[in-house]
């Protein structure tokens, strides 16, 4: 069965040119309209839900092999779902992950085309109806185009020193005249460790008393999840800390080696583990800009890198430090070091075995609600990454998303394509479907997390946040601009209201 997202009432109309009834759109069928997107992949499960909330009949592609990094929609569009829809129309949705979320700004500002999945290669099985898995084996698979859209996790300006990708030039405002930027809804993010490191940091944190006694090993809840201050943040993505012997914990004046606090489990490597984004991603972006404060100031320190030439990774001292293309690959990443397995390719020591270690990473909190993958979030200051510590203004982690097109030029859309564009970009911004439809994969144990509408796109807010339609307060955009960098604070309300 596919699924429908329309409602039962508009599900049931007979529109002119389609039936009612359950339509597979196939590699065979011709799409009324092509519409192609680069960008975020922190935002990948929102925009699927997106999607699902504008299309009927939808078939999905998706190439496994590359962290979903390519991707496509097939559907029905209508003008009763997309205001300003000329007719009804098949339109193939296809979305980039792979790069991350400069990928949805430089090549735009630049005029410059992208690989995109093709799915009319040969190249795509239906697993299961409506499911379709793309191979991205031979020529042809892919095909360059220009993008209509971008979709970045941080404004456009934060890609420029370390967060430039490669084979662009660092963003710059006049490229930035060339784009229509939207900012929509804040995104929470966090720092995900292996469960093995979670273990180790929770127990040292019960025996000092910072969490209550009565957790269990491993909990995940608000309670008991254990925290890293910004300061250790920084200081083990940098590399400052080369093993986790080197990160010192201390009870009752007594120093201890983490590895070796009494009632840890020591992993199988004892180096420091960093899953990291490469440059060009916004997940990376935005660790860097909120724990280095890079590139926001002249003197800002970087994060590592693995760049063969300029690497800071270190295999038999450490730290070592592991890029990845997009969020699935994050997700293989964490897995791999906490399991001790090699699906990523990337756990391999100087014996060319498989560890369990101790890692770090940088994830937004849409992912691994389910807990499929061998990584939890943790506490950042002492705050749990939620949607009420966010809005309350004590957990700090969150950004604002924008999406971006070009306002002219190669990929510039217009009629029936900025129609579908425009609708995406209010739904995205829209308090009760940031609730009930992009946050549909962020419920964690620990509480709800994920999107929150923002008060500087007009939205009324309270300071007891409704997660069914949650709105922040607070805005990177308080001064007019949207601009990361910046401390967010409180927007100016009416004085006989109380802050």
């Amino acid at each position: 069965m596919k699924k429908h997202a329309l409602t039962a009432a508009l599900a049931a109309l007979s529109i002119t040119g389609f039936s009612g009834a359950a339509q597979a759109w196939t590699p065979s069928d011709t799409p009324d309209l092509e519409l192609f997107m680069s960008g975020a992949t922190a935002m990948d499960n929102a925009m699927t839900s997106m999607f699902n909330n504008i299309c009927e009949d939808t078939d999905y592609y998706t190439d496994p092999n590359n962290g979903a990094g390519y991707r496509a929609f097939f559907c029905t569009l209508t003008p009763a779902n997309v205001p300003g829809l000329s007719a009804p129309k098949k339109v193939l949705f296809i979305k980039r992950s792979a790069g991350g979320s400069a990928q949805g700004v430089n090549p735009l500002a630049e005029e410059s085309q992208l690989d995109a999945l093709n799915i009319f290669n040969n190249n795509c099985t239906e697993d299961t109806p409506g499911k379709w898995t793309c191979t991205i084996n031979n020529p042809g698979d892919l095909t360059p185009r220009h993008p209509n859209i971008g979709i970045s996790d941080v404004d456009p300006f934060m890609f420029r020193g370390r967060n430039t990708p490669k084979g662009f030039k660092p963003m710059t405002q006049r490229g930035i005249q060339a784009l229509e930027v939207r900012a929509v809804a804040a995104l929470i993010f966090g720092v995900p460790v292996t469960n093995g490191l979670y273990d180790a940091l929770q127990t040292v944190q019960i025996d000092r008393g910072e969490l209550p006694g009565s957790c269990a090993k491993g909990e995940y809840t608000e309670e008991c999840m254990p925290s890293l201050s910004k300061q250790q943040v920084a200081s083990l993505i940098t590399g400052q800390i080369k093993s986790w012997d080197e990160f010192i914990v201390t009870k009752d004046g007594v120093d201890h080696p983490l590895t070796q606090y009494p009632g840890v489990t020591p992993p199988q490597s004892d180096l420091m583990h960093f899953c990291k984004r490469v440059d060009g991603s916004g997940t990376g972006a935005q660790q860097y800009a909120k724990f280095l404060h890079h590139p926001c100031t002249r003197c800002a320190m970087e994060p590592m890198v693995s760049d063969p030439e300029i690497s800071d990774d270190n295999p038999f001292e450490g730290p070592r430090v592991f890029e990845n293309s997009g969020s699935g690959n994050m997700d293989r990443c964490l897995d791999d070091f906490g399991k001790g397995t090699n699906t990523s390719g990337l756990n391999s020591n100087i014996s060319g075995q498989a560890v369990t270690a101790w890692a770090i990473g940088q994830q937004s909190l849409e992912k691994n609600a389910n807990n499929a993958f061998a990584y939890k979030f943790i506490k950042i200051d002492g705050y749990a990454p939620t949607l009420k510590n966010a809005a309350n203004g004590t957990y700090m982690d969150w950004v604002e998303p924008t999406f971006q097109w070009r306002k002219t030029g190669a990929g510039s859309p217009s009629g029936d394509t900025l129609a579908i564009i425009e609708k995406i970009v209010v739904d995205a911004a829209n308090p009760t479907t940031v609730g009930s439809v992009l946050n549909q994969s962020s419920s964690h144990t620990f509480g709800k997390s994920g999107y929150l509408a923002v008060a500087s796109n007009g939205h009324p807010f309270s300071h007891i946040v409704d997660e069914n339609a949650p709105v922040i307060g607070y805005s990177h955009a308080a001064g007019g601009l949207l601009d990361n960098c910046n401390v967010p604070v409180l927007l100016k309300i009416d004085s006989d209201k109380p802050l």
